[in-house]
């Protein structure tokens, strides 16, 4: 069974994130390392409580894309900009989340000498 607060928890951190960036600050590298602690606690969870938390944070970010009425977007901006930016940011991110991690198929080998 998915965890509730697991895909609340996410889908608020990135909603945070993608107000953040719509003040002008950098977030990306806070994103990836955002991204990774999530698969890395999905996996966790999904070995405790059942497949498919990192696809329901995803599922999450979706919805909460097409939702208009966020707090976070002050009245005087251009709102519907703010809203479409932020709409392209969540999918964004729900896109990374649904795909494979960068370098899974590779396989490296240590030489010791």
């Amino acid at each position: 069974m998915i965890e509730e607060g697991f895909v609340r928890m996410y889908a608020h951190d990135f909603a945070a994130l993608a107000a953040r960036a719509e003040t002008g600050a950098e977030v990306e590298l806070l994103v990836q390392k955002r991204i990774g602690e999530a698969r890395s606690h999905a996996a966790l969870m999904d070995a405790r409580k059942g497949e498919g938390h990192l696809p329901a944070v995803a599922e999450r970010l979706k919805t909460e894309s097409a939702r208009d009425d966020v707090r976070t977007i002050r009245a005087g901006e251009d709102v519907p900009g703010a809203l479409a930016r932020r709409r392209e940011f969540l999918l964004r991110i729900a896109d990374m989340l649904t795909a494979p991690p960068a370098g899974a198929g590779l396989k490296t080998m240590a030489v010791r000498g």
